[in-house]
């Protein structure tokens, strides 16, 4: 089964969801096919410790990254694709619970997605999958 993709929010989903050995292979198939940028950070600890960071480390991303400039308009647009982002990945996880998330980004040039996804728990036992998603206009 081929995979297509064509879309922005997908090549971000698909980004989140590579392994680290897939991540160099995805982005330069995504640089050679379509005009995507795309950028990678991990975001790991406590709930807490996760929504304290999540905007930082991704707005860092995307501009370490040369995903976006130093411009108010592509800031705002990462930072709000990014607390969407963090809303869908944190519902329902207890405070302290432990997050460990790879998060992508990927923008076009007109739009900009967060995605993200990775494991939480709050005992051993309870670890679980989740993701994240959110897009915005820069």
């Amino acid at each position: 089964m081929d995979i297509h993709p064509d879309r922005l929010g997908k090549i971000a989903m698909l980004a989140a969801l590579s392994s680290r050995e897939e991540e160099g292979l995805f982005k330069d198939y995504i640089a050679k096919n379509t005009k995507v940028k795309i950028g990678f950070t991990m975001v790991s600890g406590t709930r807490t410790d996760v929504t304290r960071t999540f905007v930082k480390s991704i707005v860092g991303c995307a501009m370490q990254s040369n995903l976006i400039q130093h411009h108010h308009n592509e800031i705002h647009g990462v930072i709000h694709a990014g607390l969407e982002c963090l809303k869908g990945l944190s519902a329902d996880v207890a405070a302290e619970s432990s997050l460990k998330v790879k998060v992508a980004i990927a923008t076009d040039g007109r739009w900009v997605v967060v995605a993200a996804y990775g494991e939480s728990a709050f005992h051993p036992e309870t670890n679980h999958e989740r993701v994240g998603f959110g897009v915005m206009h820069i």
